[in-house]
Parts: structure tokens; sequence; C-alpha cells
């Protein structure tokens, strides 16, 4: 999905916005492990959340769209990011983060990029996560901006 340089760095922008008041009323800093399955921009996507540090997390992404007849075989987005503290409704928790990375496909044309990333985790249940993000690639061509939702499992 392409999109005028204009709107993702607006998107972003009101993301940040968002995700801050977040942090400031929140209880606890999220601190789970998760795999996780998923689609987006890129078709079929295998996602997750390694917890290295307080409030700091690496969220690995693969991605496939299952035509191997094309130059993009398979996607992948390593970011490091920012995990705002938890805001809890009960049981519930939703998990704000922001954070920056690399980007990329391997395939006939490979490549590598510098991405951003924003997005949330929504605790559900014990075990459970949906999960949603936006990156947005600044350098590469047409600015690219894609999108992954989906659910893990905590471990």
């Amino acid at each position: 999905m392409k999109l005028s340089r204009i709107w993702a760095p607006l998107g972003l922008a009101a993301t940040v916005l968002l995700a801050a008041p977040f942090g400031a009323s929140a209880q606890q800093a999220p601190s789970y492990n998760y795999i996780g399955l998923g689609g987006g921009d890129d078709g079929f996507v295998v996602n997750g959340k390694l917890s290295v540090a307080d409030n700091i997390s690496i969220r690995p992404e693969v991605a496939t769209d299952f035509d191997f007849d094309d130059s993009e075989d398979v996607s992948y987005l390593v970011p490091i990011t920012y995990d705002f503290n938890s805001v809890e409704f009960g049981n519930q928790a939703l998990n704000p983060f922001l954070g920056a990375g690399i980007t990329g496909d391997i395939g006939e044309d490979s490549d590598i990029e510098f991405a951003l990333v924003a997005g949330g985790d929504y605790r559900f249940a014990e075990k459970y996560v949906a999960n949603a993000s936006v990156n947005y690639a600044p350098f590469a061509d047409n600015d690219e901006v894609g999108f992954t939702v989906g659910l893990g499992y905590l471990f």
C-alpha cells in the first residue's frame, strides 16, 4: 500500500500523541513475550514480541503473500520498540508501543530499509493478545506504509 509523503508522518505523529497519555496514566510496565499469526498488506504474517529490558522490546515479523512468482517472496520487519505502560481494564490491558528498526524484502530484488513502527497489544485473556501495528519506511521508493493485525500466544 503506497501513500503520499504527507499522510504517513501525520499518521505516526497522531499515534504518538494518542499513546503519550497512556504512558502517563499507566500502572505497570508490560513484560510479556508472545508468538503470533496474522495478516497484513504483505499477506500472511508470523510475528512476536521479546522483552529485552524495562519497556524495551524486539518485535520481529515475517510476511509472505504466497505468490512466489514475484520479486517480493518474503518481507521482514525487525524493530526495537519502547513499550508504554499498560492501561488496564479489569483483567484486560492495552499496551501501546513506538519504535524503529529495519524492514525489507528477501527475493529477486532483496533490500533493506529503515522503518518506524507504532501500534498496540490488547491483552484480552491470560495467555492471548491481539496486536496491530503500522510501519513506515520513509526512505523506501514511494514511502512505503504497511500494517499488520494478528493474535498472539503469551509465553
